[in-house]
């Protein structure tokens, strides 16, 4: 491969006396630094994910020279805010549960101010002060440390809060990486029952729910966050044999998965989409198409031989079939409920019906009861979670109903979808036949499973599962999703140099002509504008 551009060490703006062509300068302002977030829920290892990524990290890449990698912890960075406001640690001597929750708190304290992307403007910190002592820079809060062009990357551990995503990704861009580390339920309560010895059942599921979506908006939010990732890998195997904690369990895939993670974010070798990941980039699309005033979801119905047979997206039916969109526009009018109604359907009879039953209780009560707040209170109950309002056919429903006017059957059909289904959709799914549902982000509105658990699992962590179309029985596999995101599909697999020697056609991977689509550039816009057109005369 050709050899990186030189360091760029002085003044950005003088570099248009030496650099004259505006590829070579765009090639010089790249920081060849990387910026990598790991995220799951608590019990499903991210500490794990951080330690073999930074191994991974340092011994990829070409040439003599490898990535310098820094784990930064997110703990380290509350820890120091406490400090700095006087806050109390916990202990040493306090109980493992009650050193976490504390942490728990110091993290809300940090987020309540109104900045819920606190914890991350410390990371960011952080990241100035590291690259700061590797390049031997006294550290000015007020102005840049400008990446010298050595090849390093910041792992953060870990992410528990969307605001934290937005902001890193405003940051840093495309070279934001972050990493989801899926598992299942029952192993991370597994886990944690064993790490923390000193707490019960109830703790640790109550532990499980805050960590998860916390009910305030500066707590904690992993679930929130976890379904921003770009590039998804399963922990629910256990590093080990369980009778042999120094005998490795060939189950456990995290190396494989990040080191197929950093072969798409390094380009050093040709890497093409699995099945699924286009699947799911398919379903990732469909849902761009919603205009659904709640979520956009997205589904794609694959058959057994790998083709994408139909795609669905959560939106208003239309009279002849299919969904109101764009191949709707034939001048009979657009009755979606952004362009009809301006209202949500659903949310106007969960309101209807909570008032409705504030002025029962307050009768009830012969009007001493607050009306006000028992219409709040009714709302942020499971009358809030209902459903069967809304005026939009579901993604899993569009897809498969656009399968059923194809005259495909969904039979032994693989259903990749953005969100877990309904209950609604789960029923549907299972009599439709799929065998399988492959999804990103969590909905704890389901009661899928609570209601059709004889027809769904959750868990193949033992390989036992066989495909109900095939041996005429079984559950319909739910599971979560893994692999590249449909946000990082383009940047993984879009062709972004030459992959050949074009006199012998021999392979022969290139360097981009115009930088990675990983790349952070050294400068602001606004300076790189000044950088380009210093000294440039018509």
């Amino acid at each position: 491969m050709a050899s990186r551009p030189k360091p760029v060490n002085e003044n950005l703006s003088s570099k248009v006396e030496t650099i004259s062509s505006s590829q070579e300068l765009t090639k010089s302002l790249a920081s060849n630094e990387l910026v990598f977030g790991i995220v799951g829920h608590v019990g499903s290892g991210t500490s794990t994910t951080a330690d073999s990524l930074r191994d991974i990290l340092k011994t990829s890449g070409s040439g003599e020279i490898r990535r310098h990698v820094s784990i930064l912890k997110a703990r380290e960075v509350i820890a120091a805010w406490a400090n700095h406001h006087g806050e109390q640690l916990p202990a040493d001597t306090d109980p493992k549960m009650k050193q976490v929750e504390r942490y728990q708190d110091l993290g809300d304290l940090m987020r309540k101010n109104g900045d819920h992307a606190a914890v991350a403007r410390g990371l960011i910190r952080n990241i100035r002060m590291c690259r700061a002592k590797l390049q031997d820079t006294p550290l000015d809060e007020t102005k840049p440390v400008i990446p010298d062009g050595s090849p390093r990357a910041y792992i953060l551990d870990s992410i528990r809060h969307p605001a934290e995503v937005y902001l890193l990704r405003r940051a840093y861009g495309e070279a934001f990486v972050l990493v989801g580390v899926v598992c299942e339920q029952s192993t991370r309560a597994e886990r944690i029952s064993k790490k923390y010895r000193d707490a019960g059942l109830d703790d640790a599921e109550k532990f499980m729910r805050r960590d998860a979506k916390a009910g305030e908006k500066h707590g904690q939010r992993v679930s929130d966050a976890f379904h921003l990732s770009d590039y998804f890998v399963d922990n629910t195997a256990s590093r080990f044999i369980a009778d042999d904690k120094k005998k490795p369990n060939p189950k456990w895939e995290i190396p494989d998965h990040l080191e197929r993670l950093v072969r798409l974010v390094t380009h050093l070798q040709i890497e093409r989409p699995k099945i699924e990941e286009t699947a799911m980039h398919a379903a990732g699309g469909a849902a761009m198409r919603s205009s659904c005033l709640s979520r956009q979801v997205g589904a794609a119905l694959l058959d057994r031989s790998g083709n994408i047979v139909a795609t669905g997206e959560n939106e208003v039916p239309r009279a002849g079939g299919g969904v109101y969109g764009e191949e709707s526009d034939d001048g009979s009018g657009d009755s979606r409920c952004f362009a009809d109604r301006k209202f949500c359907s659903n949310t106007t009879e969960q309101n209807e019906i909570s008032e409705e039953l504030a002025d029962h209780l307050t009768t009830l009560f012969d009007g001493s009861a607050n009306r006000e707040k028992l219409v709040e209170a009714l709302r942020s109950s499971r009358v809030g979670e209902l459903l069967e309002f809304s005026r939009a056919v579901h993604a899993e429903m569009d897809a498969v109903l656009e399968a059923g006017r194809k005259g495909v059957s969904t039979v032994g059909c693989r259903v990749f979808v953005t969100t877990f289904p309904c209950h609604y959709c789960a029923r549907h799914l299972v009599s439709a036949g799929v065998d399988e549902v492959q999804f990103i982000e969590p909905y704890p509105k389901s009661k899928a499973i609570k209601l059709h658990g004889d027809s769904i699992q959750l868990d193949d962590s033992d390989g036992t599962w066989t495909r109900p179309s095939l041996n005429g029985g079984g559950k319909v596999l739910f599971r979560p999703f893994t692999g590249v995101a449909p946000r990082m599909y383009r940047r993984a697999f879009q062709k972004s140099r030459e992959l050949k020697n074009s006199l012998t056609g021999e392979l022969q991977i290139h360097e981009p002509e115009w930088g990675s689509p990983y790349d952070i550039a050294k400068s602001s816009y606004a300076e790189f504008e000044v950088s380009l057109t210093k000294g440039f005369g018509y």
